[in-house]
């Protein structure tokens, strides 16, 4: 860019030899500094001017100035010197060929020498080596031409500079663009977006804070839209106040984040109204639950926004927390986890549900989470318990025509072809004993198993565990030989149950009893609460049991239990609860065995309809 000035701006020819007396100031300059006469020679230059372009001054001076320029810069050289014989200064750059070939840019600070006649005299000038410079102005230059996003200079509310990734945005050459008055340039910005964008503007001339970036949307030459994101910020072009923005087309993000947003809204609808239960969690807490988790568990929404991190966990079982917590941490650390579990919730109510769930991995809203579907399993169980039961029945009947039944049917057959051939009537009569008592106990087995039938069908209501043990110990207290030892709990202990309940606990303190061959036999029994169940514990002195029979006491194929443990296993599936077999001394089961029942509290199904 050409800066003349508007008056004539000389130096007189004595004033100039006056500064040339002072040699010493010049040689001292961080600029180059030359004279040339008025044939456009050098007749001074110096030391760095002449470092500048890698000759020394001897070299330069007596030397026309075309010796150091190319064609096209002698050119402007010229048009310059003409300037100055006119009286004019400028400043104006100017590529220079040095003693090595290469180019050096500057910039040029030109004054004419006029005498005391007024006459030109040659000219001086102070050279301002502007290659760095150069050099990052076309670098950056170079970037912007080559960038991926748009890049413009405003000056004026006009395009003063633009890149061709700009141009491919609104659809229009940089050449257009830049050729545009301000009013057009202006329509190239939506019509909705133009006030916010006024807006920045004046915040910006106000020294106000402005949002980094910021979006709107440009209307190209086909009439599209394109939405982009803007980085803008002050600079200085050209000598003059401007804006630089930095363009990314965000159109097809955008496309995407409406995609995202329907299938969003679809997934949210579908998840609002799914029977099953969806939940998307952190290892803290909740991020997102649909009505049907919340029916599950029988919160509302804002007993569930208030829940920290222990009262989400406190929805699951006891039993099952630390499993489950295991298995999320797991998931979400990328390790691998079945994709199926079963555990159990327990509802506001306390009621306990069994469920089934299904997680998987996935990002919300940013942040590493777990979504699990999760299907209310309990009544499946409930059939399932029921199918195994029936299962156990057939195998029970089955053991029993296979081995008890026929047993006392082969003790039935031979009595009686042994009476046929007894002679005396004493002989005859003893057989006839034996054959009744074998009929008598076909006929106890075949009650023992109607009754094994008739428990599983009637319906549970509330019961009093309490109550039950504490009859069943004073029927058997009578005995001189049994001394009962007992810890009842001071709540009435409630639970669901049958009118078998008795049976339940009688049976156990039978078999405690029946087994022990000691003189003086002890039984201990405790009842207490044991966090969402009681516990009932009932515990004998005699033989014990070994670990290796203990497991298949309750398995209902081979009976090593009897029919009375048969009874009570599935009285105690019934009732919702688990049974285990111990040694009443830690490893010496000699010492006689526990037997360990653990039964839920009772539930209000009312209630529980209700919630």
């Amino acid at each position: 860019m050409v800066n003349e000035s508007k008056t004539r701006d000389s130096i007189d020819f004595e004033s100039l030899e006056e500064l040339l007396s002072h040699r010493v100031l010049l040689e001292s300059l961080s600029e180059g500094f030359g004279v040339v006469d008025e044939k456009n020679e050098f007749s001074y230059v110096n030391r760095r001017f002449g470092e500048l372009l890698e000759y020394a001054t001897n070299e330069m001076i007596g030397y026309p100035i075309s010796n150091f320029l190319d064609h096209a810069n002698i050119r402007i050289q010229k048009e310059h010197i003409a300037k100055r014989a006119q009286g004019l200064s400028s400043k104006y750059e100017l590529q220079w060929v040095a003693k090595s070939g290469r180019s050096i840019s500057t910039l040029i600070s030109g004054v004419p020498i006029i005498d005391k006649e007024g006459n030109f005299r040659g000219s001086f000038a102070i050279i301002t080596d502007v290659s760095d410079h150069r050099a990052v102005e076309n670098k950056y230059q170079l970037l912007a031409e080559q960038s991926l996003q748009g890049l413009t200079i405003m000056q004026n509310e006009k395009y003063a500079y633009v890149n061709p990734a700009f141009g491919r945005i609104v659809g229009y050459s940089p050449e257009e663009i830049i050729a545009m008055p301000s009013k057009v340039a202006w329509d190239l910005v939506y019509p909705e977006d133009k006030k916010f964008l006024r807006k920045i503007a004046e915040d910006r001339e106000a020294g106000k804070p402005i949002p980094m970036p910021y979006e709107y949307r440009f209307i190209r030459r086909d009439g599209s839209t394109r939405w982009v994101q803007a980085f803008s910020g002050s600079i200085e072009y050209e000598g003059a106040p401007a804006i630089q923005v930095l363009f990314i087309d965000i159109t097809d993000v955008k496309e995407f984040e409406e995609n995202l947003r329907a299938s969003e809204l679809k997934y949210r609808n579908l998840a609002e109204q799914s029977p099953q239960a969806i939940t998307i969690m952190t290892q803290e807490n909740f991020l997102y639950y649909n009505p049907a988790f919340k029916n599950l568990v029988g919160y509302d929404d804002d007993e569930l926004a208030k829940m920290t991190a222990e009262d989400v966990w406190d929805l699951v079982h006891p039993d099952d927390r630390e499993d489950l917590t295991k298995r999320m941490r797991d998931k979400i650390a990328g390790r691998a986890v079945a994709p199926r579990y079963e555990y159990r919730y327990v509802r506001k109510n306390g009621e306990i549900r069994w469920v089934e769930s299904f997680s998987s991995q996935v990002e919300y809203d940013g942040v590493p989470a777990i979504q699990t579907v999760t299907v209310d399993i309990s009544g499946r169980r409930q059939s399932e318990r029921e199918l195994r039961s029936a299962k156990d029945r057939a195998l029970l009947y089955l053991d029993l025509m296979g081995h008890d039944l026929a047993q006392q049917l082969q003790v039935i057959l031979n009595s009686a072809a042994l009476m046929m051939n007894a002679i005396e009537d004493s002989v005859k009569n003893s057989f006839y004993k034996v054959i009744c008592d074998a009929i008598k106990r076909c006929s106890r087995i075949i009650q023992e198993a109607n009754s094994t039938e008739q428990l599983l069908s009637v319906p549970l209501s509330e019961r009093s565990l309490t109550q039950a043990v504490t009859t069943c110990i004073e029927a058997m207290s009578h005995a001189e030989n049994i001394t009962f030892e007992t810890f009842i709990m001071g709540s009435d202990a409630r639970i669901n149950a049958d009118e078998y309940l008795e049976l339940l606990v009688s049976n156990i303190l039978m078999n405690s009893i029946e087994h022990n061959v000691k003189e003086r036999k002890k039984v201990w029994i405790r009842l207490e609460r044991a966090g969402l169940d009681y516990l009932l514990s009932i515990s004998d002195d005699g033989p014990g049991i070994p670990d290796s029979t203990k497991a298949g006491l309750f398995n209902m194929s081979r009976r090593f239990g009897g029919l009375g443990l048969h009874t009570v296993n599935h009285l105690v599936e019934k009732y919702g609860g688990r049974i285990e077999l111990h040694d009443r001394v830690p490893g010496q089961y000699s010492q006689g065995l526990e037997v360990k029942i653990w039964l839920p509290i009772y539930i209000d199904q009312t209630k529980n309809q209700e919630s």
